[in-house]
């Protein structure tokens, strides 16, 4: 085969997944991962691996951020799209240059683990860079889904970014006049919320973060949610009160939500709708 044009051939895969979605496509060096525990190193799931390319996008709309139904972002939120376009970059990779490609599940593997920490990888490649509040931001579309494509393919990579989004220059101010930023302020970890820190010379220390309550709230309605209503039901002998749970609002939405349980999904978003980061994508002006 003759040498192939790696720049080129990075250029093109790119473009074409941000013609068909992404907002961001980076690549990564996956050796950036390597001392993730047993099981989650990007050579665990494809031996042999040289790139890692991730995509971020289908973030909510406008409009959607913008409704007063919170159930409306519940049923918006899914990586769903991004997994889709991942699936077929990598089948274009193997078609096209005959180079093996993985689009990484974006479900959970043994444990309620993930097959591969998307975050660090999205870090690790510049597709964001890691923030007080949890999701990774990218400086200028803030919250987006991501996916991860691992291929044997010797892309060159990008690397990290230079200057991290978070925290905000928005935030440094509030922090320097209340002692608070935007999402410690909607979701305080000293007062029943998730998120705790401190901003010194511009950067975020001392990070708290109630990782079992966030996950609860951002998959209220999901698969540990049904089992407990499952629980629940086999061991209630009266026969209202079993039908009072399998009908009723919780049930039937998480229920709905177990069917997309194979991708990422959210149901809690108000650290993000705070954060002064992509603010211009949520709001039209």
């Amino acid at each position: 085969m003759d040498e192939l044009d790696w720049v080129s051939i990075k250029s093109g895969l790119l473009e074409m997944a941000r013609k068909r979605g992404a907002e961001v496509a980076r690549v990564g060096d996956p050796a950036l991962l390597e001392d993730a525990e047993p099981g989650l190193r990007p050579s665990d799931l494809l031996t042999d691996v040289k790139s890692m390319i991730v995509l971020g996008g289908a973030a909510p709309r406008a409009a959607e951020w913008q409704s007063p139904r919170v159930e409306v972002m519940e049923t918006v939120g899914t990586a769903d799209r991004m997994a889709a376009l991942g699936s077929s970059v990598a089948r274009h990779i193997e078609d096209t240059f005959g180079y093996y490609a993985l689009n990484v599940p974006t479900s959970t593997d043994e444990n309620d683990k993930a097959f591969l920490d998307f975050k660090a990888a999205a870090i690790a490649s510049g597709a964001g860079s890691a923030s007080l509040a949890g999701p990774v931001l990218d400086p200028t579309y803030g919250f987006l889904y991501l996916t991860v494509i691992l291929t044997t393919l010797p892309l060159p990579v990008d690397g990290p970014l230079q200057e991290a989004a978070c925290p905000a220059p928005q935030c440094v101010e509030m922090w320097d006049e209340k002692g608070t930023t935007p999402c410690m302020a909607v979701c305080p970890i000293d007062d029943g919320g998730c998120l705790g820190g401190e901003i010194q010379e511009g950067l975020v220390i001392k990070r708290r973060y109630n990782e079992e309550k966030c996950r609860d709230r951002v998959y209220h309605y999901w698969t540990p949610g049904y089992q407990a209503a499952l629980e629940r039901v086999l061991d209630e002998p009266d026969a209202r009160k079993r039908k009072m749970i399998l009908y009723g609002s919780f049930f039937t939405r998480t229920m709905w939500s177990i069917t997309y349980s194979g991708v990422s999904q959210g149901q809690c978003f108000e650290c993000i709708r705070a954060c002064p980061v992509g603010t211009e994508q949520r709001v039209l002006i």
